[in-house]
């Protein structure tokens, strides 16, 4: 049975044409991140959420004039957070549903992990850093949190949020891995960056996936990091790459192990 986004009772799920509707008018000093930048990778890269909604809400890195500009673009209302509040939102954008409800965009200005706030703000810094521009409508373009970001920002709510959220996180962890597979085998085959991009994001899989937040995943939840690593299509396309590949094989050999052992 498909897992479903949980929503406050006063919103409702964001829908096609509001997505579009804000996605059209957003431009790109801000980032799309959170589970529309997931939304937006399994479209592009063709993967198939079953029937399954992928996210209910938005989520936008930004400052608060800008939130103000896409309110006003797309007719929404705003509410700001007081002064004294110790938030994430920087603004949410409301805009009318029936029933009374609202839909919600969350702007913010830092981003959820497990490992407080030194780590949130470094996390962040990277995430605007990696940000990928893209064309969403002939001439309006967006900003979009990076595939790997994705991976990890959904790992990071699937291990420090699922009491609060609930199992859909989990099925975002999935997905995620599924969009940085994709993503990893894209960068395989144009890999003619002589700062050799594909190793570099092994790399940080690899990483990921023994910290704090991938070793917890696979723990409490039998989520591996490391499957985002597709070793069989990246031995066949990245020879050069082998010895990398095989330490990400030795490493899921060995964590497979210590789960059976537990």
């Amino acid at each position: 049975m498909p897992t479903v986004p949980k929503l406050p009772p006063d919103e409702a799920p964001l829908d096609e044409k509001t997505i579009d509707l804000v996605l059209s008018n957003m431009g790109t000093d801000m980032v799309l991140v959170g589970g529309q930048a997931l939304a937006f990778w399994m479209s592009r890269f063709g993967i198939e959420p079953d029937g399954a909604a992928i996210s209910n809400d938005g989520d936008a890195l930004g400052k608060v004039a800008k939130a103000i500009d896409l309110a006003q673009a797309i007719k929404a209302r705003v509410e700001l957070p007081a002064k004294t509040s110790r938030t994430a939102i920087v603004a949410q954008l409301r805009l009318p549903a029936a029933g009374g409800r609202e839909r919600n965009i969350d702007v913010l200005h830092k981003l959820y992990t497990v490992a407080g706030l030194k780590k949130s703000t470094d996390f962040t810094k990277r995430v605007i850093d990696d940000s990928v521009e893209v064309e969403w409508l002939p001439g309006r373009f967006i900003r979009v949190m990076d595939p790997f970001d994705v991976l990890e920002s959904r790992a990071q709510n699937a291990v420090g949020l699922f009491v609060e959220k609930g199992p859909h996180v989990l099925t975002q962890a999935r997905w995620a891995i599924q969009v940085a597979r994709e993503a990893l085998m894209k960068t395989a085959a144009a890999n003619a960056d002589p700062r050799d991009r594909l190793g570099s994001r092994i790399q940080r899989i690899y990483a990921l996936a023994r910290s704090q937040v991938g070793r917890r995943l696979l723990a409490e939840h039998q989520i591996e990091l490391l499957d985002a690593v597709d070793l069989d299509r990246l031995r066949a396309l990245a020879p050069l790459h082998s010895r990398q590949l095989e330490a990400v094989e030795k490493a899921k050999t060995q964590r497979i192990g210590r789960s059976v052992l537990r």
